[in-house]
């Protein structure tokens, strides 16, 4: 590597932190909250930047979405690059902050320490103070078709060798979003692939002699993104003969979002579900900053319903939400026997009720309580 060069160099790697990209799956004032406390992740990421002497933050696409950028986050990203002068920024940009058109990275507005990819070819900044080459391409629209890294190899494996990109690994041919094969990582050989792309993040995997990870999304945004979200800080050391690189996970969010799946066949009382969610929470220990899905399945009676107040009831949680997902099959046995409309309706719905795909029973299930509700003149709570 040369005398005199640095032996030990520490990167951040981070992606799809969708700086004002709406929350799904909360209310509309938690959504706007989440979306401020997206940019309060960002900003603690930053002065961890500056606090842990990070020499290098790749930024692998989907920093913000274009679609509801505003020039308020536009000014909080310069600003903070700005007061992060010591260390350099690569942006590889990705399917929702595409680079054309785009009103921050094609500004002429960022600092010299921020570079970033402008072209769907692959394309290349040296360091050489570092003796590191970081490789990427950026999104010119919301779609890409072509691997840039196809038939490729690193220009000179003598030096570090990185790839910041947004990606879909193995995804496919078929793939819009710029498919790469394994293959195509072990060919070019790099030492290390920062993706981007995936919300949740992957293993420090190896193939071959180099490394890669997704390092999953900075803030978790919604119930279909299990966690809370993270980056990865990348040490590497080298010497004229050697390179280790290692990988540390380090989380910056606010609220972890989970799931949970609560088994109610046979109960019928809003206190027992109340008392089951409590312990449950209890045990799992979800507190004030637990974002909490919890899906009720099970054969219940044909008039179970959810009480319309248990939503209200938080539970000491962030956001609390129930979804119904049992079935009416619990003690309907004489059904089966009943010659009048009731039964005549639930042995028309029994088959889809029986169904192996999960969404014709629940669609059977809501008909069949609409049905039933409206023979029995009652309202429907579900």
């Amino acid at each position: 590597m040369g005398e005199g060069r640095k032996t030990r160099l520490r990167f951040l790697h981070c992606s799809d932190i969708h700086l004002d990209t709406p929350v799904v799956g909360l209310s509309a004032e938690k959504s706007e909250e989440r979306r401020r406390m997206q940019r309060t992740s960002f900003v603690k990421m930053m002065q961890y930047v500056r606090d842990t002497d990070i020499n290098i933050v790749l930024m692998s696409g989907d920093i913000f979405n274009t679609e509801y950028a505003t020039n308020s986050t536009a000014e909080l990203m310069i600003r903070e690059f700005k007061n992060c002068s010591k260390t350099e920024f690569i942006i590889s940009p990705g399917k929702h902050d595409y680079y054309n058109n785009n009103p921050i990275y094609a500004s002429g507005r960022l600092p010299s320490n921020c570079h970033v990819f402008s072209s769907d070819s692959l394309s290349r900044f040296d360091f050489e103070e570092y003796n590191i080459t970081v490789y990427g391409w950026a999104f010119m629209n919301d779609t890409m078709r072509e691997c840039p890294l196809s038939q490729r190899k690193v220009d000179d494996s003598s030096r570090v060798n990185i790839v910041c990109a947004y990606c879909d690994l193995d995804g496919g041919t078929d793939s819009t979003s710029c498919p790469v094969s394994t293959s195509d990582l072990k060919r070019f050989g790099a030492d290390y692939y920062a993706l981007g792309s995936r919300h949740n993040a992957t293993k420090f995997t190896s193939i071959g002699a180099s490394k890669y990870s997704y390092c999953g999304a900075l803030e978790s945004t919604g119930f279909e993104e299990s966690g809370v979200g993270g980056v990865n800080l990348i040490t590497i050391d080298y010497g004229d003969d050697e390179l280790a690189i290692e990988n540390k996970s380090v989380s910056f969010g606010h609220i972890r979002f989970c799931t949970e799946v609560l088994d109610v066949t046979g109960v019928n009382t809003k206190n027992e579900i109340i008392n089951r969610i409590t312990h449950m929470i209890s045990d799992k220990k979800y507190d004030n900053e637990t974002a909490l899905r919890v899906e009720l399945v099970g054969e219940v009676e044909p008039d179970f319903s959810i009480p319309k107040n248990i939503e209200n009831d938080a539970f000491g949680l962030y956001f609390f939400k129930l979804i119904n997902k049992t079935l009416p099959l619990w003690k309907t046995e004489h059904f089966m026997r009943d010659m009048s409309m009731k039964g005549e309706i639930y042995r028309q719905f029994y088959p889809m009720l029986k169904s192996e795909d999960e969404e014709e029973r629940l669609v059977a299930a809501r008909a069949f309580r609409i049905a039933l509700a409206a023979l029995e003149s009652r309202d429907l709570d579900v």
